[in-house]
């Protein structure tokens, strides 16, 4: 990953691709690792995902909020009541592609799919985790939540990979769809942006008003002194 960040600096390092990285050396030598990092990231969607502003993430994060809507309406009420935000647990997921989530055989078998079909089977395995867990997740807290995601998920299929990915392609996934809230959620950040824009716009001219009340205040009062001095010069009286 440090010979790509020379490469593309705009990237440049993310921690998460570390694990990626770490996966191929295990497998290939260096170089045949780097061109498989560097194809992965121009062609697989991990580049944007890697850039600093993680703008792709916050876009996958919305589109896997509306399968979680759409398919465990149930799971997503408790998830909103107990403030469980999607990207506390589905952020590493995306990033990792599961590396930091399951044992390695089980997370070299996502792998391998994802080099098939790509980020798509994020989605179904991370639906499918969910809907293995409905019964138990609504049961608990936040703070319960977090320790079943840490603790209890990873293991769960340990012995047992082939049920994941046999429930992950039973998960209902429209590409179709997720093309169009694609464009929704750029629509969304970009009127964002206009709101940002003119927010800043507005607090700049807030504060050059600021500055300009000040200056005809200071204007006001040198003007009242001296209409006081004129007045006494021609009354003759004191000033005070």
């Amino acid at each position: 990953f440090q010979a790509y960040s020379l490469v593309d600096r705009e990237v440049g390092y993310c921690q998460g691709s570390a694990f990626i990285v770490g996966l191929l050396l295990m497998q290939m030598p260096e170089e045949e690792a780097f061109c498989v990092f560097v194809r992965l990231m121009q062609e697989y969607r991990l580049r944007e995902l890697f850039k600093p502003s993680m703008a792709e993430l916050g876009l996958c994060i919305y589109q896997f909020e509306y399968l979680l809507q759409e398919q465990l309406p149930e799971l997503n009420i408790h998830f909103r009541s107990q403030s469980f935000l999607t990207s506390m647990y589905a952020s590493s997921w995306f990033l990792t592609l599961f590396l930091t989530t399951f044992p390695l055989p089980v997370a070299t078998r996502v792998f391998d799919i994802f080099m098939y079909e790509g980020l798509e089977i994020v989605f179904r395995v991370g639906m499918a985790l969910l809907q293995f867990n409905q019964a138990e997740l609504i049961q608990l807290d936040m703070e319960g939540m977090s320790q079943y995601f840490q603790k209890v998920i990873p293991h769960q299929f340990d012995s047992c990979p082939d049920k994941l990915i046999l429930k992950a392609f039973q998960v209902k996934y429209n590409p179709k769809k997720m093309k169009r809230l694609e464009k929704e959620y750029a629509t969304i950040k970009n009127k964002e942006m206009e709101e940002q824009i003119e927010i800043k716009r507005l607090r700049t001219e807030n504060r050059l008003l600021k500055q300009r009340i000040e200056t005809l205040e200071k204007e006001s009062a040198a003007l009242a002194d001296r209409l006081i001095q004129v007045a006494s010069k021609i009354t003759g009286l004191p000033l005070f």
